[in-house]
């Protein structure tokens, strides 16, 4: 039996999507999978008449335990929709009911369920982008560095025929280098209380197993594992004093980027705010403003479609 979370799960504030203005086309609990009733998605569309859209793919945080894709921060990114993208925001499996790397063949599940149905949705197939905070920047993050590993695709899950590929990643303030690392950093940030190794800690409980047990498996869940010159363009943004999650995870996971696949790919950010991990830094206006003109920039340099990574 799994451990309890070390805290309540709390209930996440939601929006209702019927509030949304009435120009926004909306798709809402799309089944993309059949093995969990948390196998949907809701998908909104811009204005008619611009085209196939590029899509940002939202994977909302919550400790990989809780969350929804109504959650209210996801808000902030319906400015996305002013710019022509489209926006999926997805549900997966939580940690109370699969272990990993479940939650992960969920995403990749439904980045081919968007792309096999992109022709009825008017989405451009070579243009998709993960964003996430926290657990949506980890899993989007390993995603993308994991496209076409045996190891980390599972056709069986459905739409098998497409790519599970990404052209682009938002990443804020995910944990990429490392979950076994975590308490090491908060320590050497002088933090006092590192929580991360306990064995109901959100990560030993997604991972099935206390960190230090399974440093190892731990290494194996990393993306920076996976780096590699073929990785798409990464905007990386992460607070410097994020107590929960420590910089050094965004730093490393940069470095490792930029020396594989070349400082163009990857534009970090570090916040000198506060950097609570449960305040709003990580989702305000100005942020969304930023990532969403990196977004712009790596796909104004596709104008001509390219071929899917294989």
């Amino acid at each position: 039996m799994k451990p309890k979370l070390a805290f309540p799960i709390p209930t996440t504030p939601e929006f209702d999507p019927g509030e949304l203005p009435e120009n926004i086309t909306k798709h809402l609990d799309l089944q993309y999978g059949c093995d969990s009733r948390e196998q949907v998605l809701d998908l909104y569309l811009p204005r008619e008449g611009t085209g196939k859209s590029p899509l940002i793919l939202y994977i909302h945080e919550g400790a990989f335990a809780f969350g929804s894709k109504r959650d209210k921060r996801a808000e902030t990114l319906f400015k996305a929709l002013e710019r022509g993208y489209a926006i999926a925001s997805i549900d997966y499996r939580k940690s109370g009911e699969a272990t990993w790397p479940a939650p992960l063949y969920d995403i990749k599940t439904a980045v081919r369920f968007l792309r096999a149905h992109a022709d009825t949705y008017s989405l451009d197939e070579n243009r998709f982008a993960a964003w996430g905070m926290s657990a949506g920047a980890y899993y989007g993050s390993l995603a993308a560095v994991t496209h076409g590993i045996p190891g980390f695709e599972d056709p069986r899950t459905g739409y098998g025929a497409f790519s599970s590929g990404l052209q682009a990643v938002v990443d804020l303030c995910g944990a990429c280098s490392g979950f076994h690392l975590l308490d090491e950093m908060i320590r050497e940030n002088g933090g006092t209380n590192p929580t991360h190794d306990r064995e109901n800690s959100p990560e030993s409980i997604l991972m099935g197993n206390p960190l230090q047990e399974i440093r190892e498996l731990c290494r194996l869940a990393a993306p920076i594992t996976y780096v590699n010159g073929k990785v798409p363009p990464f905007f990386i943004f992460h607070c410097v004093s994020d107590p929960v999650v420590p910089v050094q995870q965004s730093e490393n996971f940069a470095a490792a980027l930029k020396k594989a696949a070349g400082e163009e790919k990857v534009k970090l950010v570090l916040g000198q705010g506060q950097g609570d991990h449960g305040k709003p830094d990580y989702n305000t206006r100005e942020i969304v403003r930023e990532a969403l003109d990196f977004l712009d920039q790596v796909f104004s340099l596709h104008e001509e479609t390219e071929a899917l990574p294989a």
